[in-house]
């Protein structure tokens, strides 16, 4: 068996692996199709090993170290504007067909040339080299700016170093007298497990980014409302925790908002226009939120709103603001949408259920007193500061 055999065979192995990992993930979690570009990238790739341990038993070996070049270097080429979409930015196509271009043309230039000496080994190795670094590059820009990004930039600059260092080492090892006596080299079996491990470990990173990216979307999603993108239940309790452990000495307030006669909006003009209002009071919610606020839609036409407590009239201010703002919303063929609010004091250490209870009451009251207006409910069990007290103590 040739010298280069068994890390040849253990590349295509891993090689395999990777392109059934990757679409296993993509086939598993719907709208992650674009992790087939991973795959994809890892199949081309396989081409250069398979071409490798077929070429010196083929009579014609010309296909077979064209497909040798090309099959490495397009997949690590395509492993960019896979990074590019994994991470929902735009793949700068054009960057890659250069490098491509490029490269193939520097193949054609030295192609027959001398084998073992230093410029012909360079040229041979400046496109992969350049690819490599096209996917450092873009995992720099696009990533999300996390160690693991930081760590798969780092893995790619260096891979792309090592690409430049194999002149050296074909030189002084030797390369083979034709590309069907690379693989019984001493320089091959170096080549073939060089580059193997870092090609595994760089494809072990993007695994391991891809999956991190489908479990923060299910967290996402899980926590989240998906007609408004608002946080649902879940996530409203998650930021109620957040605060109360971030801001323990800042005490906090909670409404809830309901819009008035929605069920009137989805009666007359259909679930569809209810779900339109519903986005557009969601995204005025937000907009004319407090500082350091949080918006929750908690089930139906119901929000819920977190924010510091600064003392009942500011508070209140607050819920007014808010109140007068969807009101000011307008809709084709819809009458003006109104929100009644709940409000009410959140006393240190209380749990969200009882003072959702509390706000609760106070919505109730709104509804009773007329719709389209904000009730305070006070919390009796707790001494709140007024706006006063909080001036004297800033």
């Amino acid at each position: 068996m040739p010298a280069a055999a068994l890390p040849i065979l253990v590349n295509i192995f891993v090689a395999g692996m990777f392109v059934a990992s990757f679409l296993t993930i993509a086939q598993l979690n719907p709208g992650f199709g674009h992790i087939r570009w991973f795959a994809l990238s890892y199949a081309i790739g396989m081409l250069t090993p398979l071409s490798e341990f077929v070429l010196p038993l083929s009579p014609s070996p010309t296909p077979f170290m064209i497909t040798s070049f090309a099959g490495l270097f397009g997949g690590i080429v395509l492993m960019a504007p896979a990074i590019s979409r994994l991470h929902g930015r735009r793949p700068a196509w054009w960057i890659g067909g250069v490098i491509f271009i490029s490269g193939l043309c520097l193949r054609g230039l030295v192609w027959g040339g001398e084998r073992n000496e230093f410029w012909y080994e360079l040229t041979y190795q400046i496109p992969f080299a350049c690819a490599s670094w096209f996917c450092a590059a873009t995992s720099y820009l696009h990533g999300r700016k996390t160690p693991l990004d930081r760590a798969a930039t780092a893995l790619f600059t260096v891979i792309g170093a090592h690409f430049l260092l194999k002149p050296f080492a074909a030189v002084r090892f030797g390369s083979g007298a034709t590309a069907s006596d690379y693989v019984g080299t001493t320089y091959a079996t170096v080549s073939q497990a060089s580059s193997g491990i870092l090609l595994i470990a760089a494809g072990l990173l993007v695994l391991i980014d891809a999956l991190q990216t489908v479990v923060l979307r299910d967290r996402r999603e899980a926590i989240s409302d998906p007609l408004t993108g608002l946080p649902n239940r879940r996530g409203l309790h998650a930021s109620f925790e957040d605060m109360a452990r971030r801001h323990r000495s800042i005490p906090a307030a909670i409404a809830i908002i309901d819009i008035d006669h929605f069920k009137r909006i989805n009666d007359t003009w259909g679930h569809q226009k209810g779900d339109d209002v519903i986005r557009a009071v969601a995204l005025c919610l937000e907009e004319n939120c407090p500082a350091l606020s949080t918006v929750a839609r908690i089930g139906g036409e119901e929000f819920v709103l977190l924010f510091p407590w600064e003392g009942p009239a500011l508070a209140q201010l607050a819920c007014e603001n808010i109140r007068m703002a969807v009101a000011q919303l307008e809709f084709k063929r819809v009458e003006t949408v109104t929100v009644s609010i709940g409000l009410t004091p959140v006393a240190a250490h209380e749990d969200l259920s009882s003072a959702m209870k509390r706000a609760d009451g106070g919505l109730y009251k709104a509804k009773q007193s007329g719709r389209n207006t904000s009730v305070l409910e006070p919390n009796e069990t707790v001494d709140i500061p007024s706006d006063r007290d909080l001036q004297v103590a800033k």
